[in-house]
C-alpha cells in the first residue's frame, strides 16, 4: 500500500533511530503521537457504514474513509480473551484467558493459563507506554479481573473508570442476572458507585476529563472501551426513535440490502453469492404480525446502540480537534468479536432476574432501564451479512471484526488493507508508533511472555506488502473449537453440535463465506496447517477440552419474545 511521504515520516520520527525514549519524555515538543484505542463491544462486522450498514455511523465511517481499514482482522470469537490479547500480544492461554471466568470448568482448576483474568505472566502495553513517559487512561469495560491486583489501575493505566465484569444494565448499576445482581465499577482502582447516564455517555464523559485533566505536555494512550453494542439490547429512546421503521420488512430484507451495499462498494466480490439464511432463523413472512412488531422493535434499540457509540466517537474526535491534540493522535477502532446471537430470556438464571428486578419487555418499554432484550439470531445474522456463523465460534462470522486505523492528514490510494492481521499485532504495533520496546522474557525482575504478535508499522507504511509471509501460520483457540490460517486458507475444527468436529479447510480469498470444504481436493495444504496446528498447540500450552463439555452445548435458536 503506498501512502503519503507525510505520513511515513511521521512513523519514521515515533519509531526511527532507535534512540532511548527517556531522552524525550517530558519535552516540551515531544513528537510521539498519542494513541486513542477504541473498542466496541459485540459489535458485527456489517453493521457499521462502511460496510453496507443502513445505521448511521458517520464518524466510523469518515475514519474508514480517511484512514486505513483492515478487511482481513480477526480477534477471537469472545471478549475477554480478545481482550486479553490485545492489551498484551500474548496468546490467550498464556495469559491467563485459556477460558473465559464465566466458562470455567472443574476440569481448568489449577491449569497454566486458565486462570480466567490476566495473570503475572504478562506485561500490557499501558504498563509499557508508561515506562516510557505515555499518560495512560482507560474508560469502560474491563473483563480482566475482579479482584485488586488484577484491576486495570494494577496492569498499567494511570487514571481509570471501569466496568470490571463482562457486561452490565446501560443505565445503572444492576447486573446481569442472578449469579451477577450488580455491576461492579472502580475509579483509579477504588470501588465507587455508578453515576448516572447510558454507558456509551459515561464513558465517553470519563475519558474525555480524564484527558482534560492530564499533563499537557506528554502523550498519551487513552482507551475507551465500549459496552455498546453487548446485551442487554438498551438505549436511549430519542436514538431509538430515528431507527423506529427501518426494519419493519424484517432480517432477510435487511441483509440482502446490505450485502448488495457491499458489492456496490468492492467490498466482497462481484460474483459472490449470499449464503442462506440460518436453518434455525425462520423466514421473516412466517412471523406473526406481534412477533415482526417486536422484532423490528428489538432491532431498532440494538442500531440506535451503534449510533450512539457513533456518536461518541465524534465528540472524542470533536474534543481533540478543539484541544489541538488530533493533529498528532493515532486512532484505532475495533471491534472485540462478532454479533451476540443468543437469546438467553428462558434460561433460569434470567427468569428469576426478570422477577426479582421487575423487568418490563412490552413493546412500548423496550430499549428502557428496566427492559432486558437480546439481539437473538436472526438480527445476529444479519450483523454477520455474509460470513459463518457469529459470537463464540471460531467461523468468521465470529471472528473477523472491523479495524479502523486513522491519522489526520493520512491518505492513500489504496485504503483498504487485505491481508491478514489479528488483535494479537495491536500492542506490538502501539509499542513501535511509540518507539517503546517490549522487554522479552523478563519485566521488572519478573518473568513474562514474549509477544506472540508482531508490529503492523511496516504493512500500514507499505514497507512490506503484508505482516505474515505466505508460509507463515497464525492459530486460535477457545472452547475447544480451534482455527489456523496461512495466507490464503484457512483451516477450522468447529465442535459438536455445530458441526462434526473434525478440520475443514477453506480458501477465504475465493469462498469468503467458508462454504466449500476443501480438506479432501487439498490434503497436503491441510497437514502442514494441522503440523503448524499441533506445534501452536503444543508452544502455548492449550488443553483439549473434553468432548461431553463445551461452554456453550445449545444451537442457539429463533424464540419469540414473551409479550
Amino acid at each position: 500500500m503506498r501512502i503519503t511521504i507525510i505520513f511515513i515520516a511521521i512513523i519514521l520520527l515515533v519509531t526511527g533511530c532507535n534512540r532511548e525514549p527517556e531522552k524525550r519524555e517530558g519535552s516540551a515538543l515531544d513528537p510521539r503521537p498519542n494513541i486513542l484505542l477504541i473498542v466496541a463491544d459485540d459489535l458485527g462486522y456489517g453493521d457499521i457504514g462502511f460496510n453496507g450498514s443502513e445505521i448511521e455511523t458517520p464518524n466510523l465511517d469518515l475514519l474508514a474513509n480517511s484512514g486505513m481499514r483492515f478487511d482481513q482482522f480477526h480477534t477471537l470469537p469472545t471478549c475477554s480473551p480478545t481482550r486479553s490479547m490485545l492489551l498484551t500480544g500474548v496468546d490467550n492461554h498464556l495469559n491467563g484467558l485459556g477460558t473465559m471466568k464465566e466458562d470455567r470448568l472443574p476440569h481448568h482448576e489449577g491449569l497454566s493459563g486458565y486462570q480466567g483474568y490476566l495473570n503475572e505472566s504478562t506485561v500490557t502495553v499501558a504498563e509499557l507506554l508508561r515506562d516510557v513517559g505515555y499518560q495512560t487512561y482507560m474508560s469502560g469495560k474491563w473483563h480482566l479481573g475482579m479482584e485488586e491486583g488484577g484491576f486495570p489501575s494494577a496492569k498499567g493505566f494511570s487514571k481509570t473508570f471501569a466496568l470490571l465484569n463482562g457486561g452490565a444494565n446501560h443505565f445503572n448499576d444492576l447486573g446481569t442476572n442472578t449469579n451477577v445482581p450488580k455491576a461492579s465499577y472502580t475509579e483509579d482502582g477504588v470501588p465507587v458507585k455508578r453515576p448516572e447516564g447510558y454507558s456509551s455517555d459515561l464513558f465517553t464523559d470519563k475519558l474525555l476529563g480524564m484527558i482534560e485533566g492530564g499533563e499537557k505536555q506528554s502523550p498519551f494512550f487513552a482507551y475507551l472501551s465500549f459496552t455498546a453494542p453487548h446485551w442487554p439490547v438498551q438505549a436511549p429512546q430519542d436514538v431509538i426513535s430515528k431507527y423506529e421503521e427501518t426494519y419493519a420488512k424484517g432480517w432477510d430484507d435487511v441483509r440482502n440490502k446490505r450485502f448488495e451495499r457491499m458489492k456496490s462498494a468492492g467490498s466482497v466480490p462481484q460474483d459472490l453469492k449470499l449464503p442462506a439464511r440460518l436453518d434455525d432463523v425462520p423466514a421473516w413472512s412466517t412471523l406473526s404480525d406481534r412477533e415482526k412488531k417486536n422484532e423490528a422493535r428489538k432491532m431498532a434499540i440494538y442500531a440506535a446502540m451503534v449510533d450512539n457509540l457513533d456518536a461518541n466517537i465524534g465528540r472524542v474526535m470533536q474534543y481533540l480537534e478543539r484541544q489541538g491534540k488530533l493533529d498528532n493522535t493515532i486512532v484505532i477502532f475495533m471491534s472485540d468479536n462478532g454479533a451476540d446471537p443468543y437469546d438467553r430470556t428462558q434460561r433460569n438464571v434470567y427468569q428469576e432476574y426478570f422477577t426479582a428486578t421487575g423487568v418490563n419487555n412490552e413493546y412500548e418499554n423496550m430499549g428502557a432501564a428496566n427492559s432486558y432484550l437480546f439481539q437473538g439470531l436472526g438480527w445476529a445474522q444479519v450483523s454477520s451479512v455474509h460470513l459463518k456463523h457469529y459470537k463464540f465460534l471460531l467461523s468468521e462470522g465470529g471472528t473477523r471484526a472491523p479495524l479502523l486505523v486513522y491519522k489526520k492528514g493520512l491518505v492513500s490510494d489504496k485504503n483498504v488493507l487485505d491481508q491478514f492481521a489479528s488483535v494479537a499485532d495491536i500492542t506490538p504495533t502501539l509499542l513501535e508508533l511509540a518507539g517503546a520496546q517490549h522487554p522479552g522474557t523478563e519485566y521488572q525482575g519478573k518473568p513474562v511472555f514474549a509477544m506472540r504478535g508482531r508490529s503492523l508499522v511496516d504493512y500500514m507504511s507499505g514497507r512490506s506488502d503484508s505482516a505474515y509471509a505466505s508460509d507463515e501460520a497464525v492459530a486460535f483457540e477457545l472452547f475447544g473449537n480451534a482455527s489456523i490460517y496461512m495466507g490464503e486458507w484457512k483451516g477450522v475444527r468447529l465442535r459438536e453440535p455445530w458441526e462434526p468436529a473434525n478440520w475443514k479447510l477453506y480458501n477465504l480469498v475465493n469462498d469468503p463465506s467458508e462454504l466449500i470444504d476443501l480438506s479432501l481436493n487439498e490434503p497436503e495444504i491441510l497437514k502442514v496447517l494441522l503440523d503448524k496446528y499441533r506445534i501452536y498447540e503444543e508452544d502455548n500450552g492449550v488443553v483439549d477440552e473434553p468432548s461431553e463439555v463445551t461452554a456453550y452445548p445449545a444451537v442457539p435458536r429463533y424464540q419469540g419474545l414473551s409479550n
